[in-house]
């Protein structure tokens, strides 16, 4: 087994930070929720448990082309725990730990979120990628990825799942926008406390990057990094706050970001950073975001009395 493997637990962990802290604070701030029987608790948990260290080892074979071995899966299962733990609490209705606040689905969430999750951000990608065309640039190149037909609609599958569940839907969205952005929401207006949490969200990725080789050293890398994440963070609060407070869709709506990215390379970031922010434009006016949401809103947090 190669030694990064042995890394697995640490990594999991790490990416599972904000949505760690969001759960510690809310657990010790929050009232208790209705108790549930722990018989569902721990078979939910075990459920999440199953799903999550499925979908790494899909993950592994389908889009990092890795070998397999029971030494590896055995240490992805052990790896997993933290991020099926994060599962269990934000996506599931038996949570293993009481008193935990954060709901992954409000009611009164129009299903039809789910879908525009789905392709806001891989529609944003596919319209700065036409017109990176359109001005003479290289096209998307489909490097070492099936062409077409049943295995690339796995893959995609596959990958978007892989990031929903290991990094976007799990360790950020559930830290970022389930319990982080709720609570700024009560004090200030969604602009504001979307570009809050962009401030600290840039630099949290800061060991990821390290570890892919970026030029973290470059001040145009963190320019760069700035502009692309500023306008995502405020396109994930819109999502967020339009389906009534579901972390379920801001997760969704990152994983399918960042998956077609994955796909579609190479990507002018330059036209990029401008659809975005064109678009958040055009949201920020229609929803007039410079404004606070009313205090009944699902996705403000309600002081606790």
């Amino acid at each position: 087994m190669s030694g990064k493997y042995l890394v697995l637990p640490l990594m999991f962990l790490a990416t599972c930070g904000p949505a760690l802290a969001g759960i510690i604070v809310s657990s010790v701030s929050g009232l208790n929720r209705p108790k549930v029987k722990k018989r569902h608790s721990w078979v939910a948990f075990f459920i999440s448990w199953i799903i999550v260290t499925g979908v790494f080892v899909a993950n592994h074979i389908l889009i990092n082309k890795g070998p397999v071995s029971t030494a590896l899966v055995v240490l992805v299962a052990i790896s997993a725990l933290p991020v099926a733990f994060v599962v269990n609490l934000v996506y599931t209705r038996f949570p293993v730990l009481q008193g935990f606040q954060m709901k992954s689905h409000r009611t009164g969430a129009d299903p039809a979120w789910i879908l525009y999750a789905l392709l806001v951000f891989p529609v944003l990608t596919i319209i700065a990628v036409l017109i990176s065309w359109f001005m003479g640039q290289q096209p998307p190149l489909f490097t070492g990825l099936p062409a077409a037909g049943f295995t690339l609609a796995l893959w995609i599958v596959v990958k978007l799942t892989a990031q929903f569940f290991y990094f976007n839907g799990t360790g950020e969205e559930a830290g970022w926008r389930g319990f982080a952005l709720p609570r700024l929401q009560a004090y200030t207006s969604p602009l504001v406390a979307g570009l809050i949490l962009a401030l600290f969200w840039v630099p949290w990725h800061l060991f990821l990057w390290i570890g892919e080789g970026r030029d973290v050293l470059t001040l145009s890398f963190w320019v760069t990094s700035f502009l692309l994440h500023i306008p995502s963070g405020v396109i994930l609060c819109w999502c967020y706050n339009r389906s009534r407070g579901s972390v379920l869709i801001a997760g969704i709506a990152h994983a399918s970001g960042n998956t077609a990215i994955a796909l579609l390379q190479p990507l002018d970031q330059r036209v990029m950073i401008l659809v975005f922010f064109v678009f958040v434009a055009a949201i920020v006016i229609i929803d007039q975001m410079w404004k606070r949401l009313p205090e009944e809103h699902p996705a403000v947090q309600k002081a606790l009395n």
